[in-house]
């Protein structure tokens, strides 16, 4: 029967994995991510392994540098990208994650180090960048739904976003290239708008924000989670009813079928 982390070889990846795990034989499965990098880092000088930690990753869209770059755990010997996690479990986000990165850093091989395992070799997956550009994928809410014109155009934005970037990423790098996209498409778009609480007629200090709003007339919202659920549509209606629009869009941009996961925000809702 093959083994269950036969896919694991390679040299440089087993130079890694042994010392990763010299550093869980030390410390076990209860400390904390920055704890592990910084032993792994001294353990790899110590085995004289060439690496880098928090690598700075600039977010480039479109060939447009947005301000939302992102660090990487480790880099070992130029060319072997490492994600270090610290929890119970991995989500499949966290892959999606390990991916991704080495699409925009164009490294061929990544690994996804969880210490927090029992045995550290169940929490290694080993990852190669196969990514290929192919056609984008289209949605159909447009035979089921009563979408306008503007929401059209907004949506097939979010796609395009979704379709360069990924998924695995935080949901400011989103809203950074979703609004760029916009732009580009001569679409009017203001970001992070102050809110005005105001209750028994009394003014509120707050510093939340409306994350964005397209053509003064549509809020748009970015979530990054496994489904939309409830409680994110909840909150963004509470930001649709403080707002100076009637109506929004929530787009989910951690899910596989971004056509699933769009959904519509109207500040008239009232839940039961």
């Amino acid at each position: 029967m093959p083994s269950k982390h036969e896919n694991l070889g390679g040299e440089l990846s087993g130079q890694l994995i042994a010392a990763a795990i010299a550093v869980h034989r030390e410390f076990g499965p209860g400390v904390d991510e920055p704890d592990y990098e910084r032993a792994l880092s001294l353990e790899l000088t110590a085995r004289e392994i060439e690496h880098e930690c928090q690598v700075g990753l600039p977010l480039i869209y479109k060939e447009a540098h947005l301000d939302c770059g992102y660090r990487i755990d480790l880099i070992v010997a130029r060319q072997l990208l490492i994600e270090l996690k610290a929890v119970e479990k991995l989500h499949p986000v966290h892959e999606a994650q390990l991916i991704t990165y080495l699409r925009l850093t164009r490294l061929k091989l990544g690994l996804l180090v969880n210490f927090a395992e029992m045995m550290l070799r169940d929490g290694i997956l080993r990852r190669a960048n196969s990514h290929v550009p192919g056609l984008r994928q289209r949605y159909q809410v447009a035979l089921n739904t009563t979408f306008d014109p503007l929401s059209h155009e907004v949506i097939d934005a979010a796609i395009e976003v979704q379709h360069v970037l990924g998924p695995g990423l935080l949901r400011s790098a989103y809203e950074a290239a979703l609004a760029h996209e916009l732009k580009l498409r001569g679409m009017k778009v203001a970001q992070r708008l102050p809110v005005n609480l105001v209750y028994r007629e009394q003014l509120i200090p707050s510093e939340k924000v409306i994350p964005m709003v397209v053509e003064g007339s549509l809020m748009v919202a970015c979530v990054c989670a496994k489904e939309v659920e409830p409680i994110h549509l909840a909150r963004q209606r509470s930001l649709l009813k403080v707002s100076d629009v009637e109506a929004g869009l929530c787009f989910n941009f951690h899910s596989d079928s971004m056509a699933t996961e769009i959904k519509r925000i109207s500040s008239s809702y009232r839940p039961k």
